[in-house]
């Protein structure tokens, strides 16, 4: 295998060309790096890099680390099912069986099973951000001892019940982690490097601060190098060519893995209980999905994964058909959709290989069979459209108002301060007699289901309105207008305000670093003190309750705690 100038592989050629390519979207872009490689036939066929490492000004290198983000669930995915041949893992085992002491603020925990997390229908509702970024390290990189304690999990309550709904959580597959290493007594990344990462010749695969030796890790220009605890979520760091190359043991597994059980994870396995969500339904185990968007001609069975981590971006896509990984990864300081430039980089390498490759291939069809999708039952447009999409509507960060006038729905979004701001994105769209639509593909639906109202565009159920809300008790009202300050100062939220109760008694929260409202519900009367989840749309999800210690009341959620004044 050639290396010459920040290429590699058995192609040179077609290495160049990805340079090149590479080059040219980072001078567009003002990217500080990126790397792209192509594996086919079981040997790496391409790979090449561009820009530079971002912590200094030395020229990127193919041999450098790339944190890869979600992209890490495939190889949580690979661990699992591994343990799954062995016997050791059942998909349909629920959860708790491996993990005893594992408890949930939420009796329904106990019927979450293994490939409800895998397939993201297991209702755990989205992200721990504490200690998201990891500082230091332990003597040991078990994933519990960072993340998921109890004291965490039991202010966790579920978006939908287990199986029902699948909706993208980070925390799953955390989880998932923490099984592999209760039923192999050894840390996750361990585990992964010696059972399945040593066997197909990668050793680049870490995590944390431990870099495989020879190489280093690239940052966003001016940036210190990121890194990360969620082990089984996003914090998988590795060079793009051995990504590429993890990629290929979904097309020859090389006896590490039996094949039947990585093909498997490539069955869409997604749920829903809303006919026009097909996001939901196309999760497959670990993947995102199916690829369908046919820019290139992928055959039956090809996956894609994308990941997104502060710094990186980064895309795995797998052709068991055309025999064929490919991979890219790049810093995140770049306006580039970086699966396009995968995508170009494919169609060069089917050329390379002496595949005839359409240009055009396919994207009207996929277009018209993305819009096909979307469209909802005949049965709940005999309404009329004013009366089923008018009203105020919510998701897990975000409360919107929806209002049709001449056949028009218009938008306006709720910002901080109790203003309603127009939303330029989601107004404008025109009634064609099924749905609203803006331009032949940009839709919207609204969809009934157990009385309450779904919007859903792009196959993704983003907000829903409920039919009735409950009335939250005597305790939060008076505290409506009251900032909670955070305890220590890493908290991802800083300050908490309850900037009010709406007409429709939900409870109105924003945070200092973020711009948008968190949406709380209060869920039981009997238990005044604490927040539920509004919705089932939204990958994220906070739940908030009340401690009284002495004279002190505290905000809680997750690990965190928030108080009136000055904490100390």
């Amino acid at each position: 295998m050639e290396r010459e100038e920040g290429c590699t592989g058995s192609n040179r050629d077609l290495a160049e060309e990805i340079r090149k390519k590479l080059e040219q979207v980072i001078r567009d872009s003002g990217t500080t790096a990126a790397c792209a490689a192509v594996c086919a036939e079981g040997e790496l066929l391409a790979g090449a890099c561009a820009g530079k490492r971002g912590f200094e000004d030395s020229e990127a290198q193919v041999e450098d680390l790339y944190n890869i983000g979600s992209v890490s669930k495939v190889y949580t995915t690979v661990a699992v099912m591994k343990l799954v041949q062995e016997g050791k893992i059942s998909l349909d085992t629920p959860v708790s069986v491996y993990l005893p002491d594992w408890k949930l603020g939420d009796e329904r925990y106990r019927e979450i099973t293994v490939r409800m997390l895998l397939n993201h229908s297991s209702g755990i509702p989205g992200t721990n951000l504490h200690d998201h970024l990891v500082a230091g390290e332990e003597r040991e990189l078990f994933a519990g001892k960072y993340r998921n304690t109890p004291e965490y999990w039991r202010g966790v309550k579920l978006r939908a019940r287990p199986g029902s709904f699948s909706c993208y959580s980070n925390d799953g597959f955390d989880l998932l982690v923490e099984v592999v290493e209760a039923v192999t007594g050894e840390p996750y990344i361990q585990w992964l490097r010696e059972q399945i990462g040593k066997p197909a010749g990668l050793f680049s695969i870490g995590a944390g601060r431990r870099l495989a030796a020879g190489h280093v890790k690239v940052s966003c220009k001016g940036r210190e190098p990121e890194y990360y605890n969620c082990f089984g979520a996003g914090a998988i760091h590795t060079t793009v060519p051995e990504c590429a190359l993890f990629g290929y043991l979904f097309v020859d597994a090389k006896g590490i893995v039996e094949q039947s059980f990585l093909d498997e994870t490539r069955r869409p396995q997604g749920v829903s209980f809303l006919q026009g969500a097909y996001d939901a339904t196309n999760f497959c185990l670990g993947w995102d999905s199916l690829y369908n968007r046919d820019r290139i001609p992928l055959g039956e069975g090809a996956v894609v994964k994308d990941g997104g981590t502060e710094q990186f971006s980064s895309y795995l896509l797998v052709s068991p058909a055309r025999r064929l990984s490919l991979a890219i990864s790049a810093t995140d300081d770049g306006d580039v959709w970086w699966l396009d430039v995968l995508e170009d980089i494919g169609r060069e390498a089917l050329k390379a290989l002496g595949e005839g490759v359409n240009q055009e291939a396919g994207t009207e069809a996929v277009q018209a069979e993305t819009t096909a999708a979307t469209e909802s039952p005949e049965s709940k447009e005999k309404r009329d459209p004013a009366s089923l999409y008018s009203g105020l509507a919510y998701g897990s960060c975000a409360v919107y108002r929806f209002s049709v006038s001449g056949h028009v729905l218009n938008t306006e979004i709720w910002e901080k301060g109790g203003n309603w701001k127009r939303s330029e994105e989601l107004s404008g769209f025109r009634w064609d007699g099924n749905c609203f639509a803006k331009g032949e593909y940009d839709k919207i639906f609204a969809e009934e289901y157990g009385g309450n109202v779904y919007y859903i565009r792009w196959g993704e159920a983003f907000c829903q309105r409920n039919s009735a809300y409950p009335v939250p008790g005597s305790v939060w009202p008076t505290l409506a207008g009251v900032c909670f300050q955070a305890e220590g100062e890493d908290n991802p939220f800083g300050t908490v305000c309850l900037e009010g109760i709406n007409e429709e008694n939900v409870l109105l929260f924003t945070t200092e670093h973020e711009e948008y409202p968190v949406v709380p519900l209060t869920c039981d009367p009997r238990r005044g003190n604490e927040t539920c989840l509004i919705s089932e749309t939204d990958r994220e999800g906070i739940v908030f309750w009340l401690e009284k210690e002495g004279e002190r009341t505290w905000l809680r959620t997750g690990t965190d705690k928030f108080c009136i004044g000055p904490c100390a």
